[in-house]
């Protein structure tokens, strides 16, 4: 809406393997491979439906490490690529919390925390409200979550970050791709996002810092709207379209 494109236009989110109720996947295990590759699957399929002139891939959080590596998947077959709180995997900022996931033992207990905080639509609003303010979301994402296999899938793929980054080696390509084609914008005080991350970025690429915007910003309009008004600024000075 902010660019107020006047041709054709085919926007499309694509969640992540697992974590989309749209879809019941069942499976023992899910892992970043995993997600990479059905994201991969997707965008081909898109790519080939649409014929589109111009293609943007935007990923937020996990969401940019897999674009991380779809850009060494696709290439130039996408034009732009646009990472927001780029959490390129376990630092020594977060991989505390992280271990919880790992470990079998508390991983059980935080997986039965989960289940009974969000049977009580009171209680689960009550934690939502706490941890994103309010917003017109505190309803519907414990609704969303509660489903079957969201909660097990989610903690599938995160207690397998430390073997699944390490292998994929994400830190050492984001610092390979093409800066005239991928923009950053980073989170302050981001929890999944230290401070050094900004070391592993490509050099002469643009990078923002969005004030008074948290990792989660997706889930309160007035954030994603800075991120938004951020994300227009760079394509019309950039001339992009």
């Amino acid at each position: 809406d902010d660019l107020a494109i006047t041709g054709p236009l085919h926007a499309q989110v694509l969640p992540h393997l697992g974590q989309c109720n749209q879809r019941e996947i069942i499976r023992k295990t899910i892992r970043v491979h995993d997600v990479i590759e059905d994201h991969k699957n997707n965008i081909n399929s898109l790519i080939k439906t649409h014929r589109a002139d111009q293609i943007f891939l935007i990923g937020h959080s996990l969401g940019s490490a897999i674009t991380i590596e779809l850009y060494h998947e696709f290439g130039d077959l996408i034009d732009h690529y646009f990472l927001l709180c780029p959490f390129l995997g376990p630092s020594q900022n977060n991989e505390k919390y992280l271990k919880l996931f790992k470990n079998p033992v508390s991983r059980l207990g935080m997986k039965g925390i989960t289940y009974s905080a969000l049977k009580s639509s009171r209680l689960s609003h009550e934690i939502f409200k706490r941890w994103l303010g309010e917003n017109p979301f505190n309803h519907h994402i414990p609704k969303e979550i509660s489903k079957p296999f969201y909660i097990r899938n989610f903690f599938s793929l995160v207690s397998n970050y430390f073997e699944d980054f390490e292998e994929l080696g994400t830190r050492h390509k984001v610092g390979k791709m093409d800066p005239k084609r991928s923009f950053f914008l980073l989170a302050p005080n981001d929890y999944w996002v230290p401070p050094e991350t900004l070391n592993l970025l490509p050099r002469e690429s643009t990078i923002i810092h969005c004030s008074g915007v948290p990792h989660d910003f997706c889930l309160n309009q007035n954030h994603y709207s800075k991120v938004s008004s951020e994300v227009t600024h760079y394509i019309r000075e950039n001339q992009l379209l």
